[in-house]
């Protein structure tokens, strides 16, 4: 059985193209492309006919690239943030069903955070999972997720519809980032995370795990042509911090010249990154730690655990 999971973000759409074995499931093609749902503006609460345009080109793209690559007997897809805040959601996936045959499932937060856990905790060695509380999060482009984990079971999750295509539009600025404007993004963040904080508080999380987006820039921009076969880093704080502030004075070009930069990251870096130190900066954990493993893997493996015990595809959470 050959399985391919759609994680349609509101910057970049991702596919994770998988085979079904009963000894365990393999992976056979990742592929990402732009997708730009937040392209014309996210404030209005409308998918703009530009972006339906661009997403349109995202996914005629990944359904070229799974064609590529063999084929897949089921096709599941799964929209984020930017669909199912807009008053039009429904509108954009009647569209690309149209276009591409596609179900598109518009999960919820707590849905995407709980996928994101499972793909996380699918990245993690043992040791890690019992070295305490654990802290996750996922910087979106329309919202971001947090998980309060014990290693083994959620404790606490929740989505912040603070994404970071969000807070481009809503903190207009032009390169590098204005000290004002990374004042005024932090306190608003930390106002809006207060319901974290307090969870923070109570579970006292130990180690810090970002995943994917904007980790994996990180990751590759501290360790540039590192192998990808481990699918989590530990990252250094000192290197986080010295890399925080080479990006605050940067702009678009500069980044772009970076060895490790994502094209497709570029415009919100700066950003993810001073979310990420305000985060740091309260929880102050014992370890920080990338994992390449988000949604797309926490589907795919709570799919395949429901295909081994009843032989049929099931890509609800």
């Amino acid at each position: 059985m050959r399985v391919a999971v759609l994680d349609l973000g509101t910057n970049v759409f991702n596919l994770l193209l998988c085979l079904f074995e009963k000894d365990g499931s393999r992976a056979l093609c990742e592929f990402k492309q732009a997708a730009r749902l937040g392209a014309g503006g996210l404030s209005d609460g409308y998918i703009s006919e530009k972006a339906f345009g661009t997403a349109a080109d995202a996914l005629s793209a990944i359904m070229a690239r799974i064609r590529e690559c063999g084929g897949a007997d089921q096709v599941l897809a799964y929209a984020t943030s930017a669909v199912r805040d807009a008053r039009n959601g429904s509108d954009f996936t009647a569209c690309m069903k149209e276009k591409f045959g596609i179900e598109i499932n518009v999960i919820s937060g707590g849905q995407e955070a709980g996928f994101i856990f499972r793909g996380i905790m699918e990245s993690l060695p043992e040791e890690m999972k019992r070295a305490g509380n654990i802290l996750m999060l996922d910087i979106g482009g329309g919202s971001n997720e947090f998980v309060i984990s014990d290693g083994r079971k959620i404790l606490w999750k929740r989505s912040f519809p603070i994404g970071m295509a969000r807070m481009r539009e809503m903190f207009n600025y032009t390169d590098p980032l204005p000290e004002n404007i990374a004042v005024s993004f932090t306190e608003y963040c930390n106002g809006q995370l207060e319901p974290l904080w307090r969870e923070v508080e109570k579970y006292s999380p130990v180690l810090f795990v970002g995943s994917s987006g904007s980790f994996d820039t990180f990751r590759d921009l501290l360790y540039f042509n590192l192998s990808p076969e481990q699918p989590y880093k530990i990252l250094e704080k000192e290197k986080m911090e010295a890399l925080h502030q080479t990006l605050l004075a940067s702009n678009s070009q500069q980044r772009l010249s970076m060895p490790g930069m994502s094209p497709i990251r570029v415009d919100y870096i700066v950003l993810a990154s001073v979310f990420t130190k305000l985060v740091l900066d309260r929880v102050k954990p014992d370890i920080v730690c990338q994992s390449s493993y988000s949604l797309k893997e926490g589907a795919m493996a709570i799919c395949y655990d429901r295909w081994r015990e009843t032989g049929k595809i099931d890509g609800k959470i």
